[in-house]
């Protein structure tokens, strides 16, 4: 199970690096904090996102957003390495459906990954428990059977409370979020691959 920004997806600090630099140069004024709650309001599904972009003043659109994502460097080897050796891939990830889906079409990550999760469609956001809870219904898999990988560690702590192995994936935005618990902790995508394939003591 993997989440997308900052794992899949370069940035994981979106909001900040992706979103608001986007919305300025459509010609968005407003606060940041409305910004931040537009965004809350998309991501948990209470809003569409043809809604946020008029609610925020933006001349912006959905695919043309969606442009300014770029993948974490080696995603395509390693989901297709994770799924040669067999095992079931997923993506828990707080997004807004539309975009969840452009992207994953724009980047071919349907191809290997099998299942979204996504917190517009869960109406919650990690590091809630609910995600967490939906997928491991949805899987129907023992927790201790999911390798859960996020490069917050705020968001690993649920995960490893109800059981499943964690591991943590360093982007850039890692180092601005205190340090969590004792799971691996990886810097690259041939990193992870060889973590999840060799799990030990250190991944929780």
């Amino acid at each position: 199970m993997l989440d997308a920004m900052g794992v899949l997806y370069r940035d994981g600090d979106v909001r900040g690096r992706v979103l608001l630099p986007y919305l300025r140069e459509r010609g968005c004024r407003a606060p940041e904090r409305d910004v931040h709650a537009a965004y809350q309001a998309v991501t948990l599904g209470r809003m569409s996102t043809g809604a946020f972009w008029a609610a925020l003043g933006a001349a912006a659109g959905d695919e043309d957003y969606c442009r300014r994502h770029t993948l974490t460097d080696g995603t395509p080897d390693a989901l297709a390495a994770l799924a040669g050796d067999g095992l079931e891939l997923a993506c828990l990830s707080n997004d807004a459906a539309a975009w969840s889906a452009l992207l994953r079409r724009r980047f071919g990550l349907d191809r290997h990954i099998g299942r979204w999760f996504v917190s517009s469609e869960l109406g919650a956001r990690k590091p809630d428990p609910g995600p967490y809870e939906a997928v491991l219904a949805a899987l129907d898999v023992p927790p201790a059977q999911v390798v859960y990988v996020d490069d917050r560690p705020v968001n690993l702590t649920p995960a490893r409370a109800l059981g499943m192995r964690t591991v943590l994936f360093r982007s850039d935005d890692t180092a601005a979020h205190p340090a969590g618990g004792p799971e691996r902790a990886v810097a690259t995508m041939p990193e992870l691959v060889a973590a999840i394939r060799a799990p030990g003591p250190g991944t929780g």
